[in-house]
């Protein structure tokens, strides 16, 4: 099993997170009817915290260095729930052809 720095998974953490406050700031300035509430802010937020999370431990497991995992993880909070849905559509594909050959 892989060491995990705690150190590196905040830093990634914040990265993700500001990631998407970058996305609900430039959503803002698309749209500036949008209203703007702190649990706007927060949802988005937890969101791109948890996307980074995942990224982050899908970069550590592929050996990724810490530099470009912490560009990736900043863009994956970003783009937010696509890449969730993106992630989670590789891993049923990956899981169905597993269980196909059983």
């Amino acid at each position: 099993m892989k060491d995990i720095n705690a150190i590196e998974v905040l830093i990634n953490i914040v990265l993700a997170s500001f990631g998407g406050l970058v996305k609900r700031l430039s959503e803002m300035e698309k749209n500036p009817e949008t209203k703007v509430t702190f649990a706007y802010y927060m949802t988005g937020s937890i969101i791109s915290m948890f996307v980074g999370v995942v990224v982050y431990f899908v970069c550590l497991n592929f050996n990724v260095s810490s530099l470009l995992t912490a560009g990736i993880t900043a863009l994956s909070g970003y783009m937010g729930t696509p890449v969730l849905d993106l992630l989670s559509s590789l891993l049923s594909d990956k899981m169905k052809k597993y269980t196909d050959k059983l």
